[in-house]
């Protein structure tokens, strides 16, 4: 990214909710997410939810909520999720955290 990409991105978190977790969501999203140039980190909340968090441009947190909305990962069901902004110093890669 060059400084004015920086400057211009902004990070998003998403709270997904369904069947989410013991279906490898986290795992194949890391997969997608590197694919396709994604920034943040993903990982399994105490509720059985899965929290999402990304930093990129409009058109990448975009890219993402279009995944979410197509159904995400194979084997997941997404019954709902939401989003909220999110103010971070810039991600360099995609993570699975624990």
């Amino acid at each position: 990214m060059t400084s004015e990409a920086y400057m211009a991105a902004t990070g998003r978190y998403f709270y997904i909710y369904g069947r989410v977790q013991g279906v490898g969501f986290r795992y194949q999203t890391y997969h997608w997410a590197n694919q396709n140039g994604i920034k943040g980190f993903v990982y399994n909340r105490d509720d059985g939810s899965v929290k999402l968090a990304i930093y990129g441009s409009e058109q990448d947190i975009q890219f993402v909520d279009e995944w979410l909305k197509a159904g995400g990962p194979p084997g997941a069901k997404i019954d709902h999720y939401f989003s909220e902004n999110w103010h971070t110093d810039p991600i360099a890669d995609f993570s699975v955290r624990y």
